[in-house]
């Protein structure tokens, strides 16, 4: 029995252990979040609320019932001569009473506009909700970038390291052999220096995207899954960008919850207005008592009546025009914020369709500066190989390499964060187009450090995704061989690994048809 119980626990801390292991992907990030983030919540109850005013208001025109009761108990003493005995009288009473009020208003346009104004603040939160919505899958979607962004750099920081490490171990061979300066050992020395320090900061700043993604979701990340490395670019659908205004001003949410905000402040001055007319309401009322003491009679007394009650201010000091300029101001205080918000989502619209076109370029300028860079440092290796570079370009090299994978990793990010910024404004972007987005997340993070190296047989991906592209220092009994190998005429040569011409990745064209979260709906642009 304890064998079994032992292989049970055993295969399920596995599965758990491999569970934990698998990196989770945009849509799952997503999901999480949206039970848990606490500002999204913190709205979602907010609407709840503001949803309660309706009913409120409409029962206000129902007809309203009350009761009320009181029983009162008395006693008296009466004194008739204080010289004689036995001269006061005792007497007690209680008394009992009771009314029942029931009342219907027949005319009140404060109430109707009240009505009218619930309407109008439901829907201006019903357009808040979503635009907050709208920015959970951005803050999402930042943050999943930005620990991609962190996991890619920790990934290339350390990689740099390895690669100057082993520059620093083949510029100290060539010193000792007397091939180099001491400065390019000190240069080399310098330059491992700061790649330790550049790991120690994509340390922290991959610690620092996981807590950004725990305060969204609850949950610790270990690692994520990341864009596949053949990410389609595409532009826009439509590549018009009036069409994006037109769609955005229809749609976008910031934009309509401002319109209902107009509605409330028009509704607001009807009812300061109102409270200038009569109020008309039906009533009904009957009442009861009972009084019984020691007296021979004992009243009791019922009645009933109906009637309709009119009220209407006359003068009330200049409250009420005055709250009628105050809602008249807050009516030209909306409508200026719709136009300020009108002219800002225009200019986002105009801003992201511009700025998706430019992502996409800086993409491929990237894609091909960083081959660019990757010949440049195979030729510089091989010109410190036959002595016509120093041991500094080398290093100035591989920086460069480096610097282009980052470049290229952050583009590729920003581009798809674009596209989504691109649909908030047009006021479409929606929980399908993280589940389409998400469609690209098919690669761990391993294969996309190896997909972003450069495409050399020499190339070794390691089990934590480190990339080995430059060879080993050569040890002594290495050298001593070289030497008595090489010609005199390459004497300045060190015999070390040859690297082989990293062929440029072809740059990523854009398909003919856009991706499924790029698709605008038929009616875009349509009144």
């Amino acid at each position: 029995m304890k064998q079994h119980t032992l292989t049970f626990l055993i295969a399920a801390s596995l599965t758990l252990i491999t569970q934990q292991a698998q990196a989770e992907n945009l849509l799952q990030v997503y999901q999480q979040a949206k039970g848990y983030d606490a500002q999204f919540k913190a709205l979602e109850s907010d609407y709840l609320a503001i949803l309660e005013r309706k009913p409120q208001a409409l029962a206000a025109l129902k007809p309203q019932a009350g009761v009320s009761g009181a029983i009162t108990q008395s006693r008296q003493r009466t004194t008739r001569d204080a010289s004689l005995l036995d001269s006061d009288d005792v007497g007690s009473s209680t008394a009992s009473s009771y009314s029942v009020n029931v009342s219907k208003s027949l005319y009140n346009k404060a109430l109707n506009a009240q009505v009218n104004q619930a309407d109008s603040v439901i829907a201006q939160a019903s357009a808040g909700l979503e635009a907050e919505r709208e920015g959970l899958i951005l803050r999402v979607a930042e943050a999943y970038f930005n620990f991609l962004l962190a996991q890619d750099n920790l990934e290339f920081a350390r990689t740099e390291k390895d690669a100057i490490s082993r520059q620093l171990e083949q510029t100290r061979a060539y010193f000792d052999a007397g091939r180099s300066a001491i400065t390019d050992v000190k240069e080399a020395e310098s330059r491992y220096d700061l790649a330790v320090a550049q790991e120690i900061n994509a340390v922290n700043q991959l610690d620092l995207g996981r807590e950004q993604l725990r305060v969204l979701t609850g949950g610790f990340y270990q690692t994520l899954n990341a864009p596949a490395a053949n990410l389609p670019l595409t532009v826009p659908t439509p590549a018009d960008i009036e069409q994006w205004v037109k769609t955005a001003k229809a749609n976008n949410k910031r934009l309509i919850a401002s319109q209902h905000a107009i509605q409330s402040a028009q509704t607001a001055i009807d009812i300061q207005r109102a409270a200038k007319k009569p109020v008309v309401d039906l009533v009904a009322r009957q009442t009861g008592s009972d009084t019984q003491s020691s007296a021979e009679i004992d009243p009791q007394n019922y009645g009933a009546s109906v009637g309709v009650q009119v009220s209407m201010p006359l003068y009330t000091g200049g409250s009420t025009d005055s709250k009628i300029r105050e809602a008249q101001h807050n009516f030209r205080q909306a409508q200026q914020q719709f136009e300020f918000q009108n002219r800002t989502t225009e200019q986002q619209a105009r801003n992201a369709f511009l700025t998706v076109q430019s992502s996409i370029s800086q993409v491929k300028a990237n894609q091909r500066a960083l081959a660019s860079a990757e010949t440049a440092a195979e030729a510089t290796q091989a010109g410190f190989e036959v002595g016509t570079r120093t041991a500094v370009d080398v290093l100035t090299s591989l920086r460069n390499v480096f610097s282009a994978r980052r470049d290229y990793s952050q583009t590729r990010y920003t581009y798809l964060l674009n596209t989504l910024k691109l649909r908030q404004a047009a006021g479409i972007l929606t929980d399908a187009d993280i589940a389409n987005m998400n469609t690209f997340m098919t690669s761990t993070p391993k294969q996309l450090a190896a997909a972003l190296q450069p495409s050399a047989p020499a190339a070794d991906i390691e089990d934590n995704g480190s990339f080995e592209s430059y060879s080993a220092a050569p040890t002594a009994a290495d050298t001593a061989k070289a030497e008595a190998e090489t010609p005199p005429v390459a004497q300045a040569a060190m015999p070390v690994e040859q690297i082989a011409p990293a062929k440029p990745a072809p740059v990523q064209q854009a398909p003919a048809a856009a991706p499924p979260y790029f698709i605008i709906p038929q009616d875009v642009g349509k009144k």
